[in-house]
């Protein structure tokens, strides 16, 4: 019968605590080595982690949104007029344009209109040049020169635009650029909007809990705005105001929209009666 087999254990031993390492020992690890520090922990099979709670379910919601239009008489009036001259040389169609428009100017302060008020806006000289063709060696030649003045007349008796848009055109404006209505004043009615756009809203909330059978809850949140209104602008030429003996104009109202979203909270059942 054999004997049992014996492994031989080899063991070393550290130098005592203090001395210097001997030259065959093993370096111990620096402090920046990251695995000098590391600590390995072993967990209990029967041991479980802490079990995070159960989120609170958000409380249910109503989000509506309410819109409201508010109208408002404008009371405010804007009208452009242009002079256009066309002439061989620039110098000439420039001085024939300050002509006319001075003309225009002076006929519209003589009318002593209510409010109004005068100022240029734009001023152009361009020159035009002629189709090319085989004679010119298509190249483009500068056949004239044409100049474009613009002024803004405002006022604020919107039932006088017609008698100012008949002056400067018989005073030579060739150009009616543009005309619109504002209202000069327009906080009021922006906070009437919102208010009714809010009330719109707060109605369509309590029909959807009633409908649910439960009370409504307070707000939690609200956006909203009213727009500022857009100027009204008819069509105007001036071809069709020299053509009328008078030009007939309408100022119109201006429109105040307001939008408001907002998000009830839903209260509870109603009690049974």
């Amino acid at each position: 019968m054999r004997s049992p087999c014996r492994i031989p254990v080899l063991l070393l031993g550290l130098a005592a605590c203090g001395g210097p390492p001997a030259a065959s020992q093993p370096t111990p690890p620096r402090p920046s080595d990251p695995l000098a520090h590391a600590y390995v922990y072993e967990v209990p099979s029967g041991q479980q982690t802490p079990q995070t709670k159960p989120s609170q379910q958000t409380p249910p919601t109503i989000e509506v949104t309410g819109t409201a239009t508010v109208s408002l008489p404008a009371d405010l009036a804007q009208v452009s007029f242009a002079v256009e001259t066309r002439e061989k040389e620039a110098g000439t169609a420039s001085a024939a344009n300050a002509a006319l428009m001075s003309r225009v100017i002076a006929a519209l302060k003589a009318t002593a209109l209510p409010g109004l008020h005068i100022e240029t806006y734009g001023y152009a000289l361009s020159p035009e040049y002629s189709i090319p063709t085989p004679q010119t060696n298509r190249t483009r030649v500068i056949a004239g020169y044409t100049a474009l003045n613009n002024i803004r007349v405002t006022l604020t008796d919107v039932q006088a635009v017609g008698k100012a848009v008949d002056t400067a055109i018989g005073a030579g404006a060739n150009r009616v650029s543009s005309l619109s209505f504002t209202a000069s004043e327009t906080a009021d009615a922006r906070r009437q909007a919102l208010s009714q756009a809010v009330a719109e809203a707060r109605g369509q909330a309590e029909a959807i809990a009633a409908a649910l059978g439960r009370e409504l809850g307070p707000p939690l949140e609200i956006n909203g705005r009213a727009q500022n209104p857009q100027p009204v602008q008819p069509m105007m030429l001036a071809e069709a105001a020299r053509a009328a003996p008078a030009t007939p104009v309408e100022a119109g109202e201006q429109k105040v929209t307001a939008s408001v979203t907002i998000r009830f909270a839903l209260g509870p059942e109603k009690p049974a009666r």
